[in-house]
């Protein structure tokens, strides 16, 4: 699988191929092909986070019983694996690096599933 990790803000890259935008709100302006907001934390979850009444070791568990551990959003994670095994793809969100985004918890969970 070929799953790359993005900010929405970054220059489109040729090497980018199939990008999906796995943010809870989209504008116009954002370049991707694919929307799944389903893969995205809750508003409430983002506001704790964004205005520091959590951090990132108080989001991670979290966003894993919200998104990760949740049964109704394995789907979205078959799909993107499944695409992933044909296509190059990139996931994007607003933050500029991975690192404490819920993008890296999203590849990482891709990465657990059967083959």
């Amino acid at each position: 699988m070929n799953i790359k990790s993005k900010s929405i803000h970054a220059v489109t890259g040729a090497d980018d191929g199939i990008r999906i935008c796995i943010m809870r709100r989209v504008k116009p302006e954002y370049d991707f092909n694919i929307w799944l907001p389903e893969l995205s934390p809750s508003d409430e979850l983002l506001e704790d986070y964004n205005t520091g009444r959590i951090d990132w070791d108080g989001y991670v568990p979290r966003f894993t019983a919200e998104v990760l551990d949740n049964p109704t959003r394995t789907k979205y994670f078959e799909i993107v694996r499944d695409i992933a095994k044909k296509y190059p793809i990139t996931l994007l969100c607003h933050e500029d690096t991975d690192e404490k985004c819920h993008r890296r918890l999203v590849i990482e969970k891709i990465a657990t599933l059967e083959k």
